[in-house]
């Protein structure tokens, strides 16, 4: 098994991307950016304009919120999209730290998700 590095978030995730949580299955297009990640994308592919774009099947085994000191904070969820604007009435979009309980302040930058992928 291979894991993956994919920055969500930004507009793309507040557009239209659903709740991510651990042991999920995705299928995502991602453009592999410095240090060996990878950024999900699923918007203006076909004008990538040489852009590398792969596609990742896999699972996801860990979340985590970028906060905005640049630090990771394990997560217990990324909640949707649409959740995180405040427009779910069924959904706060609360960003939980998986052993804290506490509500985790998310830069701009977002959230990494490990996705596990079979070699």
């Amino acid at each position: 098994m291979t894991r993956f590095e994919v920055g969500v978030g930004g507009w793309e995730h507040d557009c239209c991307d659903p709740e991510l949580s651990r042991f999920t299955s995705v299928k995502w297009t991602v453009i592999p950016v410095a240090h060996g990640r990878f950024v999900e994308t699923h918007h203006g592919l076909d004008d990538s304009e040489g852009l590398k774009v792969v596609e990742v099947v896999g699972t996801v085994v860990q979340l985590e919120a970028t906060e905005r000191d640049g630090s990771r904070t394990p997560i217990t969820r990324i909640p949707s999209g649409r959740a995180l604007r405040g427009m779910d009435g069924e959904d706060a979009g609360d960003v939980i730290g998986m052993h804290t309980d506490r509500v985790v302040v998310v830069s701009d930058d977002g959230f990494i998700v490990t996705v596990e992928v079979r070699d």
